[in-house]
């Protein structure tokens, strides 16, 4: 494990020893590393062989033709017999407690129309998200697990934090590759309501156009009377009154 490690921080601190090894620029953040590799994942995991405990074990039992777990190492399995390897950074065991670089990162699934894994990380405060494509490993950092539409054209991306209200919100455009993420427009004032200084924390599509925001954390800060639904128009989203 420290061997990888090892290899893994020479390639990055190497230009050229990091074309070779396929260390994607950019790193997922200083305190991160995802690097290529040219190993095949994950054939050595038959049907009766045990996934090890884990906080992502659920998701690494379903996709173990695709993915597979070496302690605080993911790796994900890429096109071309490659795969994508994403190094945690926890210092000491398991603990993220009062360490401010720390980051765990975990599989929560695979879309296989998309080709798209997502991987959440948990931080010592707060977390990050990411789309991997499994085409080559690309990183669409998009804040919070994402929501597909029913068509699985877009995602939404809703981070409720309270420390951060309304801070995450992004549409993702899978029609494209790679994907890409728009941020959301603030919330409008409709001419009746008063000011809505919070969305509501539950998005639901209602078709392949529209997202409604259900549910209240503060019935003070929300009219009863307003619906928060966002709708897509010529791949741009806006707010309905």
């Amino acid at each position: 494990m420290r061997g990888l490690l090892a290899v893994i921080l020479t390639a990055t601190a190497s230009g050229a020893l990091a074309q070779e090894a396929g260390v994607l620029p950019p790193l997922i953040t200083s305190y991160s590393i995802a690097v290529v590799v040219k190993e095949k994942c994950c054939d050595w995991q038959g049907e009766h062989v045990p996934v090890p405990d884990s906080a992502d074990r659920e998701a690494l039992e379903k996709l173990r033709d695709r993915a597979y777990r070496n302690g605080i190492v993911l790796q994900l399995r890429l096109d071309g017999d490659r795969s994508l390897k994403i190094v945690d950074n926890t210092i000491v065991g398991e603990s993220c407690e009062g360490y401010d670089g720390c980051r765990k990162h975990r599989l929560i699934g695979y879309w296989p129309k998309q080709r798209q894994y997502v991987v959440d990380a948990d931080l010592w405060e707060g977390r990050d998200t990411y789309l991997v494509s499994a085409r080559d490993g690309r990183l669409l950092r998009v804040g919070s697990p994402p929501l597909l539409s029913p068509s699985g054209e877009y995602a939404i991306g809703v981070d409720n934090s309270v420390a951060y209200p309304n801070g995450g919100l992004e549409l993702i455009d899978l029609r494209k590759d790679p994907p890409t993420g728009i941020r959301l427009p603030s919330l409008s004032s409709c001419p009746w309501t008063k000011p809505q200084l919070w969305l509501r924390p539950d998005p639901r599509w209602l078709d392949d156009t529209r997202i409604i925001f259900e549910g209240s954390l503060d019935p003070v800060q929300f009219d009863p009377d307003v619906k928060h639904i966002l709708r897509i128009v010529d791949g741009r989203p806006e707010w309905e009154c």
